[in-house]
C-alpha cells in the first residue's frame, strides 16, 4: 500500500432501507466521527442493492460506497465519495472495506476499514494514492 496518511474512528448512528422497482434492498447505514486530517466525519456506507431473497441467506460481500464531509479545524470542509468492496470476515459479525474515495479538493485517498457489528464501530486506514 501507499503512504498512511491516517486513521478513522467512526460510530454507528443510524441505518435507512430502501427497495427498488424488483424489490432489491438497499443498505444505507450512517456513521459520525472523526479522521485524521479531516475533522469531525459524517457520512453514509452504503450497499449495493441484494434481492429480498437473499436477505436470509448468508451474505459474503459484494459493492459498497461511501459518501460523506469532514469539517475540518480551520473551518473549512471537504465533501468525498466512492466506491469499492466489502468482505464478511469468516470468523464472525465483521465486515472488511476497501474502496478509493475521491475528495473535493482534488485529492484520491484509498480507505480501508473493519465495521464490527458487535460494537457498531467503523474503523480504519486511509492511505494517498
Amino acid at each position: 500500500m501507499s503512504e498512511v496518511i491516517g486513521t478513522f474512528d467512526l460510530e454507528h448512528v443510524c441505518n435507512t432501507y430502501t427497495t427498488d422497482a424488483e424489490n432489491n434492498i438497499t443498505n444505507h447505514t450512517n456513521w459520525k466521527g472523526s479522521a485524521d486530517g479531516y475533522g469531525s466525519i459524517w457520512g453514509t456506507l452504503t450497499f449495493a442493492p441484494t434481492p429480498l431473497g437473499s436477505m436470509t441467506e448468508a451474505l459474503e460481500g459484494g459493492e459498497v460506497r461511501w459518501t460523506g464531509q469532514g469539517f475540518l479545524e480551520d473551518g473549512t470542509s471537504v465533501a468525498g465519495t466512492g466506491a469499492g468492496t466489502w468482505k464478511k470476515d469468516p470468523n464472525g459479525h465483521v465486515w472488511h472495506t476497501d474502496y478509493i474515495l475521491e475528495i473535493s479538493d482534488g485529492s484520491k485517498i484509498r480507505s480501508v476499514g473493519k465495521l464490527e457489528l458487535s460494537t457498531l464501530k467503523f474503523t480504519g486506514t486511509n492511505y494517498s494514492i
